[in-house]
């Protein structure tokens, strides 16, 4: 599992996350526009049931990456690489498992059992429901994102792997992203897609992008040896 390099994993990863979680939802979701989102849904079927078999097999294979951070800083700290590697984990659950509200709404548009029962207005503001609670899902798992990558860039400054204004920047950037999706959660309505909520991403994908170009050419960098304890005669 760890024969492919860790960071040329994470830049794939980050490369298809796009496709799913922003370039899919931007032809498909129209924001504050029910009846728009549910004719692209009903429209582009397709492409928006890849995005979502393209999330779960992302998040899947999240948790394998998740692994192999821990696996490399668990020699630093292995209580915190745990933590880190357990909520990595809850993040890459709750965000597959989100998957099912867009293959409902999805369902809710095409399905004749519900055609019959309900009007058009009704089925698109259900789909819309629908559309809605995948948007929440996303922002509590990025919270679990920035709380488990949070711990990783801590060890990551702590064991001088990477420069330490590099790791740094990480831990400031998922404080930001954690703190800015709680506040969503609180703040009822502030977000309204999925694209807004990944505002208080970016500190963090700009960290992710770098670190993981650092990795993946110069490698990890020798632990700085502690100096050694004076000896008293």
């Amino acid at each position: 599992m760890l024969d492919v390099p860790r960071e040329l994993v994470l830049l794939l990863l980050m490369a298809a996350g796009f496709f799913s979680q922003a370039y899919v939802p931007g032809q498909i979701i129209v924001a504050g526009d029910a009846a728009a989102t549910a004719r692209n849904i009903v429209a582009s079927e397709q492409l928006f049931r890849i995005g979502i078999a393209a999330d779960v097999l992302i998040f899947a294979a999240d948790i394998v990456m998740a692994v192999a951070f821990y696996v490399l800083l668990k020699k630093v700290n292995p209580g915190l690489a745990l933590l880190a590697l357990l909520r990595r984990t809850a993040q890459s659950t709750i965000m597959a498992m989100n998957g099912l509200s867009f293959l409902t709404a999805s369902s809710v548009l095409s399905g004749s059992d519900t055609a019959g029962a309900l009007s058009p207005d009704q089925l698109q503001a259900l789909a819309n429901t629908y559309v809605g609670a995948h948007t929440a899902g996303f922002n509590l798992g990025l919270v679990f994102l920035a709380l488990g990558n949070g711990v990783f860039a801590y060890l990551l400054f702590t064991s001088n792997y990477i420069p330490r204004a590099l790791s740094a920047w990480g831990v400031l950037a998922y404080v930001v992203m954690a703190a800015g999706n709680l506040a969503t959660i609180v703040l009822s309505g502030a977000e309204d897609t999925a694209g807004g909520v990944m505002i208080h991403y970016l500190p963090a994908f700009f960290f992710e992008v770098i670190a993981g170009g650092w990795l993946l050419f110069k490698g990890v960098r020798a632990p700085i040896p502690a100096e050694p304890a004076p000896v008293h005669e």
